[in-house]
């Protein structure tokens, strides 16, 4: 079967400019590039043809012998000797060019090169390229605080690589949220900025706490009397203790709010702290107590479920 022309190889026409090589074979080389293809033999062959084209054809010397008698004009059937057309040079020139072509610097590389041939596709004007300064990648965290600390902020430990980074928590942090701590990843190459490290944070639950949001919820247990009565009782919050006052014939289920007292807001402010009174029954209760539980019980005017209906 004959082998098949550069030019269709390419999709161009023979009559193809200098650019219009480099635009299709940018287009053919990033699509069929062994990175994005890894373990695909059919698309490894597509990128060596490809490639082999295009240093034909980029190749003035060897793109006017090529024009003349076609592959024939080389002997031993390549163009590139007895050594044959390196591929692996080839592919590896382009995951540099591509990935240096901006941070580069340039350098005297002669003509004809691989190095030419890459460093044209990217701009470089047919010098070559050598490494400049690259910045570190980023590296990936997790940490797992008190929920005290993610609400009011903390300064706390993390060993990376062997190494203590000192990670600041913001006040207000959930449970998910991520931290970025600018220029803590890995470090730069040939004088590069370090990346950064990125934290996934993860709050440990609360005994009586629950976060919704910026609000903070709490049951607070009271005794039958003080719901009876009405009390002054203390109610803890996430930034201490405050005294609140619990009405007389306060029901169990009852939610009161302390304004400003949750969780510190991104816009600023706070959240509330919302705290539901529950009636503690006592577990036991002393016979000569029944006495003053029937007292109670006649204090009723209705049944408390009369309004519940016995039927669907």
């Amino acid at each position: 079967m004959a082998e098949k022309d550069y030019y269709d190889i390419l999709g161009v026409k023979k009559t193809a400019s200098d650019d219009e090589l480099k635009k299709a074979y940018r287009t053919l080389a990033k699509k069929y590039h062994p990175d994005k293809n890894k373990g695909n033999k059919e698309a490894e062959n597509k990128f060596k043809e490809i490639s082999e084209a295009y240093a034909v054809l980029s190749d003035k010397e060897k793109r006017e012998q090529y024009d003349r008698l076609g592959r024939e004009a080389f002997s031993g059937g390549s163009p590139f000797g007895a050594g044959g057309f390196d591929f692996s040079q080839f592919a590896e020139q382009f995951g540099r060019a591509g990935g240096r072509a901006r941070s580069g610097r340039r350098t005297s590389a002669g003509p004809g090169g691989f190095t030419d041939i890459f460093s044209d596709l990217f701009g470089g004007g047919g010098a070559g390229y050598e490494p400049g300064p690259e910045r570190g990648t980023d590296l990936q965290a997790e940490l797992t605080i008190d929920f005290h600390d993610a609400v009011l902020g903390a300064t706390m430990d993390l060993t990376i690589n062997g190494s203590s980074v000192k990670v600041r928590i913001p006040e207000g942090v959930s449970d998910g949220q991520r931290i970025r701590l600018r220029g803590k990843g890995a470090p730069g190459s040939m004088g590069g900025p370090a990346g950064d490290l990125n934290v996934l944070i993860h709050v440990r639950p609360h005994p009586f706490f629950e976060r919704r949001g910026d609000d903070i919820y709490i049951d607070l247990p009271v005794t039958i009397g003080e719901a009876i009565r009405g009390a002054e009782v203390e109610v803890p919050t996430i930034r201490g203790t405050v005294r609140a006052r619990i009405p007389a014939g306060t029901q169990d289920g009852k939610n009161f709010r302390l304004s400003g007292r949750g969780v510190k807001k991104k816009s600023g402010g706070h959240g509330d702290h919302y705290y539901r009174v529950h009636v503690h029954v006592p577990p036991h209760v002393a016979p000569e107590a029944m006495e003053a539980v029937e007292v109670l019980e006649g204090q009723y005017l209705e049944n408390p479920r009369a309004s519940l209906k016995t039927t669907l």
